[in-house]
C-alpha cells in the first residue's frame, strides 16, 4: 500500500512538471468555461497511428472535439464508430482526439484495448492520447463520455455528453455557427 501511494505521488509530480514544462504554472491552471480561449496543449503520448505528439497549434483552422473516455465505459466505446465517421466526413475541417485519462486505465491497458480492436477487425483510426494532466486540469470531469468542443478559433464552444454529438450539431460546429447545447455536469 505504501509503495502504491509513493508511486502515485511521484507520477502526479511528473505530470505536474510536464504541464509546467508547457509554460503554464500549475497554480494558474483553472478549468475552462464555454467561451474561454484554450491555451496550447501538446498531447505527448499518442498510442496509435503514427504515435507522434499532436499540438493544438498544429490543428490550426480545424474544429476539435476532445472525446474523454475509458476502456470500461461501454457508452464511450459504442460512440467510437460515430466519431470515426465524423472524422472521415469532415477530415480537413475537424479533428477528433480520444483522450484516455481514466485513473483505472494504464498505458498498457489502453494499448491492449487498441490491439484487441485491431485483432477483432474494428481498429480505432482516431488518435488516442493517454493521460494528459493539462486536459484533466482544464476540462475536469467525473463521468464518461465527456466531450469538449474547441472551435477553429481555439475557444471552448461546448462541453457535452454523447447525446449532443449529432450530425446536425457537428455541421454547425464545423461551419463556425453558434451552438446552444446543454452543458454537461462534471
Amino acid at each position: 500500500m505504501k509503495k502504491s501511494i509513493i508511486f502515485i505521488v511521484v507520477a502526479m509530480l511528473c505530470l505536474l512538471f510536464k504541464a509546467y514544462g508547457q509554460g503554464l504554472p500549475i497554480q494558474n491552471i483553472k478549468p475552462l468555461a464555454i467561451g474561454d480561449k484554450v491555451p496550447e496543449i501538446v498531447f505527448e503520448k499518442i498510442l496509435n497511428g503514427n504515435k507522434q505528439p499532436i499540438s493544438l497549434s498544429s490543428l490550426k483552422g480545424k474544429a476539435v472535439i476532445l472525446d474523454f473516455w475509458a476502456t470500461w465505459c461501454s457508452a464511450c466505446i459504442k460512440g467510437f464508430p460515430h466519431m470515426q465517421e465524423l472524422q472521415q466526413k469532415y477530415g480537413k475541417n475537424l479533428q477528433v482526439l480520444l483522450i484516455g485519462d481514466s485513473v483505472r486505465d494504464t498505458e498498457e491497458k489502453l494499448t491492449k484495448f487498441l490491439l484487441d480492436r485491431e485483432k477483432d477487425g474494428s481498429p480505432l483510426t482516431l488518435p488516442v492520447a493517454y493521460n494528459d494532466l493539462l486536459t484533466k486540469l482544464l476540462f475536469p470531469h467525473k463521468m464518461f463520455p465527456h466531450y469538449v468542443w474547441i472551435g477553429a478559433d481555439r475557444r471552448v464552444k461546448a462541453i457535452t455528453r454523447g447525446i449532443e454529438v449529432t450530425d446536425i450539431n457537428v455541421d454547425r460546429f464545423v461551419a463556425g455557427l453558434e451552438l446552444s447545447l446543454p452543458k454537461k455536469d462534471l
